[in-house]
């Protein structure tokens, strides 16, 4: 996966304007990535890159919380669903590598486990597609991810 462009804040702008004028084209490169490996071959290091580009964009859009109404927790919240599902697929392609690593000889043992972590990283990956396809990238999700962010910002509330 490519990484991300570098984004230059207006350092003259409020926080809000630039999470306005910024967010829908970090969002809409993070929609694009996404669709572009699930229209691959969905491998461990990939779906970990898009992990990783999850939690990168969650964080910067928890940056600007103050920024936004209550919309945007029902956002994260998605977006930390997304990360934690991906994060199990990573976990057991991890769990399976050790395995190979640490257990050169074929045992029952060995092989129940190789079987069981399999299983269980299919059925995380079909979670993930069946989440992203229904839900979150469902027809209008990504203009409607797009609209809020340009559109639903307010002044930061003031620290007392």
């Amino acid at each position: 996966m490519r990484n991300p462009k570098r984004v230059t804040w207006n350092e003259s702008a409020s926080g809000a304007d630039n999470a306005r004028r910024h967010l829908p084209a970090i969002v809409a490169a993070y929609f694009a990535q996404g669709r572009e490996l699930l229209a691959g071959k969905m491998k461990p290091s990939d779906l970990n890159g898009l992990r990783r580009s999850t939690g990168r964009l969650r964080y910067t859009i928890e940056l600007f919380r103050s920024c936004y109404g209550p919309g945007l927790r029902a956002r994260i919240a998605m977006l930390q669903r997304i990360q934690q599902v991906l994060g199990e697929v990573n976990d057991c392609a991890a769990a399976a590598r050790m395995l190979a690593d640490y257990s050169k000889k074929n045992s029952p043992q060995r092989e129940r486990l190789s079987r069981f972590l399999e299983q269980r990283n299919m059925e995380r990956i079909a979670e993930f597609r069946r989440i992203w396809m229904q839900e979150f990238d469902a027809p209008g999700q990504e203009r409607a991810w797009s609209v809020y962010l340009a559109r639903h910002t307010r002044r930061a509330v003031r620290q007392r």
